[in-house]
């Protein structure tokens, strides 16, 4: 097979026709991508490109992504023993949480910081965190046996770092 003219490559890497929405729904050129496998990939494929622009990788083959909220999904998280958190991202791969980074957003969207990168929970997630949660008047708090962590303010998506190749 006849390698791809570097140029033509890059234009299909940049017209890719990929979405990642803030609901966390994979769209491809207007349609919602359903089949799970082709999701399954999507999400484990995420990583950011050499520029800092998200992208997804599947075999060897990549595109940018056009990201709307968050790349990282957290689908499931629990306590994790004394006061930690683990997570499962969409990607299925399970992570350490830090507490004391969640963060609120728009929509009362939780946060987390997953290798230095902002992800999202997921409905779900954010539910099973619900008998954890209270608030103290004017903030959340988390509250993992004895220790107490304030929900933090979510500052939205991160600017576009040249070079950083996350995860």
């Amino acid at each position: 097979m006849e390698a791809m003219d570097p140029a033509t490559l890059r234009q299909l890497r940049e017209q890719s026709g990929l979405r990642l929405d803030k609901e966390g729904r994979f769209w491809h050129r207007g349609g919602l991508v359903e089949h799970a496998r082709t999701l399954a990939a999507l999400h484990q494929g995420i990583h950011r490109a050499a520029d800092g622009r998200w992208a997804t990788r599947i075999g060897k083959d990549w595109a940018y992504l056009d990201v709307e909220d968050a790349a990282l999904w957290l689908r499931r998280i629990e306590p994790s023993g004394g006061a930690s958190l683990r997570g499962q991202l969409a990607s299925g791969e399970w992570v350490e949480i830090d507490p004391a980074r969640l963060a609120a957003g728009a929509d009362d969207a939780l946060y987390a910081r997953v290798a230095g990168e902002r992800a999202r929970l997921t409905r779900d997630a954010q539910l099973s965190l619900g008998e954890h949660l209270s608030e103290d008047g004017e903030h959340f708090v988390l509250q993992l046996g004895s220790r107490r962590f304030r929900i933090g303010e979510d500052t939205g998506p991160e600017p576009v770092h040249p070079g950083s190749n996350g995860r």
